[in-house]
């Protein structure tokens, strides 16, 4: 009964949100040159605070997205004339929902595949899923997320990203592990979602790939 008041809450909230995004998209005074993507951790993303570029910015991440909902409602999340660079930071919900890789895979090359076609010259930037911080403290909120299942998933992303000439595959969880190959205590406020220090340090390893 728990579980299902939590997903009817997350369906609600993320209804909110899709809400917004679409009454932004209509009344938006500049087109967007740059759009993030994805869940949660996109949508709680300090851009404007954070990012060096002259660029318009667009944040559209929505809290527990997964690939299958990101691809489901791709127009309200990508739009203007002016775009030239897509990031996608997706997967973390697909591995907490348990949706087999080969889905996720599926669903991501569908997703490349459209917006090649309705932009064909935007450049679309993939961002490896971040680790996590597993301890018995973050256990309930991890659920079935470990870092040896988001490993797999980055090596997947990685080859995907090769047979599309639009799509860049960046390695970002590097930047955030510890020695043991976990996101650092100090980058997260729950194991999963970031700290400011965490953002800070996701946007230095990202910014090399942004235009200025």
């Amino acid at each position: 009964m728990a579980v299902q008041l939590l997903e009817s809450w997350l369906l609600q909230e993320q209804s909110k949100v899709q809400d917004k995004y679409r009454e932004l998209n209509a009344l938006c005074l500049r087109e967007p040159e740059i759009i993030f993507a994805g869940d949660s951790i996109v949508e709680y993303f300090p851009l404007q605070e954070l990012l060096l570029t002259n660029k318009m910015v667009v944040n559209r991440g929505v809290r527990g997205y997964q690939s299958s909902q990101l691809l489901e409602h791709r127009t309200l999340h990508f739009f203007g004339q002016n775009l030239e660079q897509i990031v996608l930071l997706i997967g973390t919900n697909d591995l907490g929902k348990e949706v087999p890789l080969d889905q996720t895979l599926a669903n991501l090359e569908q997703l490349f595949y459209l917006l090649q076609h309705d932009y064909p010259l935007v450049e679309i930037t993939l961002l490896s899923v971040l680790p996590v911080f597993e301890s018995e403290e973050t256990k309930s909120k991890l659920y079935t997320r470990s870092n040896p299942e988001i490993q797999k998933m980055n090596q997947a992303y990685e080859l995907l990203a090769q047979r599309f000439p639009q799509v860049n595959y960046v390695d970002v969880a590097s930047a955030l592990m510890d020695e043991q190959g976990q996101l650092k205590k100090s980058f997260t406020t729950d194991g999963l979602h970031l700290t400011v220090t965490g953002y800070a340090c996701l946007v230095k390893a990202l910014q090399p790939y942004l235009p200025r």
